[in-house]
């Protein structure tokens, strides 16, 4: 759902900008189902759906921020390198859940180590940009009706923005 035309980037600044804020959401919606895996999910069994945190990072961070970060790069100047680094950071995050999904070893302090890099890279992408042009995609991405059904469509940040809200479970994992 929110991969599709995952080779189109989001070109327009603002959107691109309100897209890496509904990812960020994603990220801490990850981060506390990861928490409360850890809690409440017993090894050896591990009876909880484990494949979950890598389809929401992957749906709803992964295909996002590629699709809007390198416009940071190409409208607002932000650093290509910064870029790259938090695209790579979110990679590893995904291998990280796809190996806790095979339940050989279960690890649930990684996943929350990458998180905090990926916010902190993005929280310097943040910096470095125009102080008006980040308010403008904050205002994109506040303007989102968290009301509507998490399933209609709409602007990808918004889609995400009440997946997110509205605690929806994304497709795919196990059933």
């Amino acid at each position: 759902m929110f991969n599709a035309d995952l080779d189109k980037p989001i070109e327009d600044g603002p959107r691109a900008i309100a897209t890496t804020l509904a990812a960020k959401a994603a990220l801490a919606d990850v981060l506390a189902q990861n928490d409360l895996f850890r809690d409440t999910c017993e090894a050896p069994v591990f009876a909880c759906d484990l494949s979950q945190l890598n389809v929401k990072t992957s749906s709803r961070v992964s295909g996002p921020l590629r699709r809007s970060l390198p416009t940071l790069s190409e409208m607002y100047g932000a650093d290509p390198y910064a870029v790259d680094s938090v695209l790579q950071n979110v990679s590893t995050l995904e291998a990280i859940f796809k190996a806790n999904n095979a339940r050989v070893k279960v690890d649930f302090k990684g996943g929350p180590e990458m998180i905090g890099l990926i916010n902190q890279g993005l929280e310097e992408l943040y910096n470095d940009l125009p102080a008006d042009a980040l308010a403008a995609g904050r205002a994109v991405f506040e303007a989102c009706d968290l009301a509507v059904d998490a399933t209609a469509e709409g602007d990808l940040e918004c889609r995400i923005a009440r997946a997110v809200s509205q605690n929806k479970r994304p497709s795919g994992g196990q059933s």
